[in-house]
């Protein structure tokens, strides 16, 4: 047996060709036609070409397209806002308000709404010492929520921190006009009258704020301050702040004021304690920085350990007026004469009018032999104290003796009155 092989494939035989055939015949009739639409595109190629260009491109654009949408990655989902909100409320219930603050900024736009959001904003802003920010948050907070009382409560606050007592006062009004027994607003009121200098308005709102509310963190805080600043009652006092921290033991401020209060009656450990408990969970707190930095030089002789803390401080803020000024204190006291002029300069630039701060800066330029630096800074310091409601007399005096000794005595300041030869008007 064997296999047949099919004709066509069988070794050693080729198919027969034909000169003639069907298929040849179409490929040369294609030919003729390729050759002939070639010739005419060429002789008409400016009427043809951009039509066929246009074409291609955008067959060439299509497919870049496609090629850019098979290759760009998924978008990521939107997180959900509770969850960022659920982040935020824990970071503040452990006292975190650096942290919690950051949440809240991010999740004012997604919850508009939401006055929580806002007001802790706000009162964060507030215990960080970031007072300038916190005065445009609360004008955000307001403009969100203008019928929310604590929304104007939590105003109030601000503009009292900023030294605008009767903006603050007129906040915390429009708050109670809307509730009346908002403890908060009447605790926030009561502080501002402090700062009036109306203490027996004080006590009537803090009294009201802590009717309404005993519980009220900022009820028992504020009247630690009365307490503590303006009726001497040290025992009163300690209750308060003791009641209010129990109340808030997460919120910087009272922590803060409560370690002041206890630097005051020499409890310094505690006051330490208070402060370190602070700056663990928000490093860039700017009072407890200062505050702590001012407890390890005056209570512990330790000016080494202010530095680091003032250091931080003005890293953190660099126009922060306080512990500039403090800053200079300590590297005066430290020898580094030059570190100190510099930090002098940099409180210069800013928008100080504190009479303290022209004094110091005053003195360490005299200090250093530059008078012709001294003179103006301390001869608007001079001008600044004497404008005060109640001027300082010893301080008075040191700016005379300082520009005295830089040449300046402060009989030159004066401006000499013009004489005339006009007579006195007759008076009959």
């Amino acid at each position: 047996m064997y296999l047949r092989t099919p004709k066509r494939y069988r070794v050693g035989k080729r198919p027969r060709r034909h000169l003639f055939s069907g298929k040849r015949l179409i490929l040369w009739l294609l030919l003729l036609l390729a050759i002939g639409a070639g010739v005419y595109v060429f002789q008409h190629q400016d009427e043809v070409g951009p039509p066929v260009r246009d074409f291609v491109a955008g067959v060439v654009e299509q497919a870049q397209g496609g090629f850019a949408t098979l290759t760009a990655p998924t978008p990521p989902p939107t997180e959900d806002p509770t969850l960022q909100l659920a982040r935020a409320d824990e970071a503040w219930s452990r006292g975190a308000i650096e942290d919690a603050v950051e949440w809240y900024q991010s999740l004012a736009q997604a919850l508009p709404n939401d006055a929580r959001v806002y007001f802790r904003v706000v009162l964060g802003l507030i215990m960080e010492g970031r007072i300038d920010d916190a005065l445009v948050a609360a004008e955000n907070a307001v403009t969100a929520n203008p019928f929310s009382p604590d929304m104007w409560a939590v105003r109030a606050h601000a503009l009292e921190r900023d030294g605008q007592t009767a903006e603050a006062i007129a906040s915390a009004l429009q708050a109670i006009s809307m509730e009346p027994q908002n403890a908060r607003a009447l605790a926030w009121m009561g502080e501002a009258y402090m700062d009036a200098g109306r203490a027996d308005l004080a006590q009537e709102a803090i009294g009201r704020a802590l009717d309404a509310n005993p519980d009220s963190y900022e009820a028992n805080y504020v009247d630690a301050l009365l307490q503590w600043q303006v009726l001497y009652d040290t025992s009163a006092a300690a209750d308060r702040f003791a009641a209010a921290y129990d109340a808030a033991p997460n919120l910087p401020s009272v922590a803060v004021d409560r370690a002041w209060f206890e630097w005051g009656q020499q409890n310094y450990e505690v006051a330490l304690e208070l402060l370190t408990g602070v700056l663990e969970l928000n490093p860039q707190n700017l009072d407890a920085l200062y505050a702590i930095a001012f407890l390890y030089y005056q209570a512990y002789g330790d000016p080494n350990q202010s530095l680091d803390y003032l250091e931080r401080c003005v890293q953190a803020d660099a126009q922060n007026k306080a512990c500039l000024a403090y800053l200079g204190t300590v590297q005066t006291a430290l020898g580094s004469t030059q570190s100190a002029l510099q930090t002098y300069r940099r409180l210069m630039n800013t928008d100080t009018a504190d009479p303290r701060h022209f004094l110091a800066a005053g003195r360490a330029y005299m200090n250093s032999g530059d008078c012709i630096s001294a003179r103006p800074v301390l001869e608007r310091g001079y001008t600044l104290e004497q404008d005060r409601d109640e001027p300082n007399t010893d301080r008075l005096a040191l700016f005379e003796e300082y520009l005295a000794s830089c040449g300046a005595p402060v009989q030159a300041l004066i401006a000499t009155p013009e004489v005339t030869d006009e007579a006195p008007a007759d008076g009959g």
